[in-house]
């Protein structure tokens, strides 16, 4: 079966998963253990005919709530979660001649298993690894191929410039406070950070996240995708919007200079802006068992080349039983 059939039936399927999850009219259950969640990221979700860097992303992940007995007089939950993703990357378009690139064209297919412990004091702190690969084994090429010509849109140039086949192995932490809540509870504020170390990327961010609106606490939020319960209490519904500011200080990123342990890391390698700004502006709802998150995310300047600042949307849909 050719390539590109394979992954339009596999999109098909991961979409047609959620859709009937969402339509499903069963009531909210007293326990709600698992979730599945899928993930979309793109440009062209702004609108603004741009189809550029870090242009598209997918992602699908499990998550299942720990049983209480093994949980510490102090944590509330703990979360297992397994993702599977896929991200696509490109120049200042996806017909790019040699002369004119401003980033690499490269795609990029992980797996990620991540832990997650809650605790009283409405802080978070999480421990994530990753494995992925890049190059010709992430079919990067076909499936930018297969979208466009799915949609009809303009025929793909530049591949045969892509970054050399490369594995890579990162560890992730990240950990966040509630630092103030409005005394009506529509308005909190939380401290975050993160740190990764690895062969993919490595860096090091920190910033504040506001929410206004119908909030729920840390260890009970889609925020966090940890709406998940063991008992009769269903959390509350959840409506709010976001802003989330962080300030990163990286040392690799492997999307933009090729593997760390090649000598040939391929045709077109750049070095890194080291300070990028990232700010996300978002909404999400969640009631009984979905969830629905939007954000548009604005980046300061990454690459060390002609290429400008980039922006794109992400849409989130979870379902929990």
């Amino acid at each position: 079966m050719d390539l590109d059939i394979i992954n339009r039936i596999a999109a098909y399927l991961g979409w047609c998963i959620i859709l009937c999850l969402i339509t499903l009219t069963c009531e909210a259950q007293s326990a709600q253990l698992h979730e599945v969640t899928v993930n979309s990221d793109n440009d062209a979700y702004l609108f603004i005919n741009q189809d550029q860097y870090y242009t598209n992303g997918i992602a699908f992940s499990y998550r299942k709530l720990r049983n209480t007995k093994y949980l510490r007089r102090n944590e509330v939950k703990e979360v297992w979660a397994l993702s599977l993703g896929h991200k696509l990357y490109n120049a200042y378009n996806g017909y790019s001649e040699l002369q004119f690139m401003d980033r690499p064209f490269t795609a990029y297919l992980y797996v990620r298993g991540t832990n997650t412990k809650f605790y009283k004091n409405e802080s978070a702190l999480s421990f994530s690894a990753e494995v992925g690969v890049y190059g010709k084994w992430a079919f990067g090429e076909q499936m930018q191929r297969g979208f466009h010509h799915l949609f009809g849109f303009y025929q793909i140039n530049g591949w045969e410039y892509q970054l050399k086949d490369n594995a890579t192995l990162d560890m992730r932490m990240a950990y966040s406070r509630l630092l103030a809540r409005s005394a009506s509870g529509k308005t909190d504020l939380q401290a975050t950070s993160r740190v990764s170390v690895g062969l993919n990327q490595s860096y090091i961010g920190v910033g504040p996240i506001l929410r206004l609106g119908k909030t729920n606490a840390l260890y009970e939020t889609a925020f966090y995708n940890n709406r998940l319960s063991s008992g009769a209490k269903v959390p509350k519904k959840e409506r709010y919007f976001y802003y989330w500011p962080m300030v990163f200080y990286r040392l690799y990123d492997a999307s933009i200079q090729g593997g760390m342990l090649l000598h040939d890391k391929g045709p077109v390698i750049f070095g890194i802006e080291p300070w990028v700004i990232s700010q996300l502006l978002g909404f999400t709802y969640a009631h009984n068992q979905f969830s629905i998150d939007a954000h548009l995310q604005f980046n300061t300047k990454e690459v060390k080349s002609t290429a400008t600042a980039h922006q794109y949307g992400s849409i989130t849909l979870g379902y929990s039983f």
